[in-house]
């Protein structure tokens, strides 16, 4: 089996804030690139519980959008100039607007909220809740709702504990999986300083990279409410990587990067457990892909199982379905038919 090393590029640098004047509480960024309406709910979810300015700064950070008019739809939300608006020069990228709208950022806590994702009232009071009552945690999340393009609701992120609170063991919870979806999600600005920004040699797997990379340095406090809404649709950027295959290549680093983070009493059973779940994972996939027709894109995913499993770098891998993968691969090239696991 190859091995491959961990990546050597370093997450970016993120300069702290100059200003020596009062600073807000939030700072609520926007990262925009060629949106719809739908950024018109986004905007609405956070104007309606938003308080003063001094103590939340809104901006949306546009990744220089050519077929809308970005500025003029901001503003039939907010007549009054309460939103930022900051247009990027050239189009940098899912890291390098995430990481430009931190560098923008001045308030003490960040919230990167997608332009199509929304967040209810008493988010913000909740997420603060967390940091007041555990000012040194690395970041604090609430529970999901994930909906589809119509807003219907197709289910809610796994519960990670009842009671508000920091959470216990969480550095191998979220090693082995993603278990959090951004826009749930605050990190201090200095979180961010001490540890850098998002990672740029990742598209799909940058988020749940940073995730990891916190609880390896902080504790994270969990708001068991479901106050945030992800959107999944076909037009997001997630379906867009996995209709060109490079989602499962960019797992299988992100894989490779997170162990790293992890000290060496959990690195093995978490590392395995995470190939484990991404393989199978992957496997789900192409059944289903499978199962609409789509033999490119299943062709694709299978083919990229096999750089999953070689994430594990010579670790024992117990319990990978390689007869489901032999079916599938089979099933591709004609030779059986599809057999669902239970």
């Amino acid at each position: 089996m190859p091995h491959h090393p961990i990546i050597a590029a370093s997450p970016p640098a993120v300069t702290p804030v100059r200003s020596a004047g009062t600073r807000p509480r939030f700072s609520v960024m926007i990262p925009s690139c060629e949106p719809d309406e739908k950024l018109r709910t986004s905007l609405e979810s956070v104007l309606c519980q938003a308080p003063c300015p001094e103590q939340m700064q809104i901006a949306v950070v546009d990744d220089a959008s050519r077929s809308v008019d970005v500025e003029r739809l901001i503003r039939s939300v907010d007549r009054t100039g309460r939103v930022e608006f900051v247009a990027n020069g050239r189009r940098r990228g899912l890291s390098g607007n995430w990481n430009r709208a931190i560098e923008l950022a001045r308030g003490d806590l960040v919230h990167l909220l997608h332009q199509d994702d929304s967040v209810h009232p008493g988010f913000y009071s909740r997420i603060e809740r967390g940091f007041v009552v555990s000012p040194h945690v690395g970041m604090a999340f609430c529970r999901s709702r994930i909906v589809d393009d119509d807003g219907r609701l197709m289910k809610k992120t796994s519960r990670q504990r009842w009671l508000p609170g920091v959470i216990t063991n969480w550095l191998a919870r979220i090693a082995e999986r993603q278990r959090v979806q951004t826009p749930a999600a605050v990190v201090p600005r200095s979180t961010y300083e001490t540890l850098g920004g998002y990672r740029t040699d990742l598209c799909h797997a940058l988020d749940w990279e940073m995730w990891v990379r916190i609880a390896a340095h902080y504790d994270v406090w969990y708001e068991p409410r479901a106050l945030a809404t992800y959107r999944r649709h076909i037009a997001n950027e997630t379906t867009r990587l996995f209709a060109v295959g490079a989602v499962w290549p960019d797992m299988a680093r992100a894989i490779r990067i997170n162990a790293s983070s992890l000290p060496d009493s959990i690195r093995s059973a978490t590392l395995a457990a995470s190939i484990r779940w991404h393989a199978s994972s992957a496997i789900r996939t192409a059944e289903r892909q499978l199962a609409t027709g789509d033999t490119t894109a299943a062709a694709a995913t299978l083919r990229a199982i096999p750089e999953l499993l070689e994430a594990a770098d010579g670790h024992v891998m117990d319990g990978v379905p390689h007869r489901r993968i032999a079916q599938l691969r089979a099933r591709l090239r004609g030779e059986a038919p599809l057999r669902r696991a239970a």
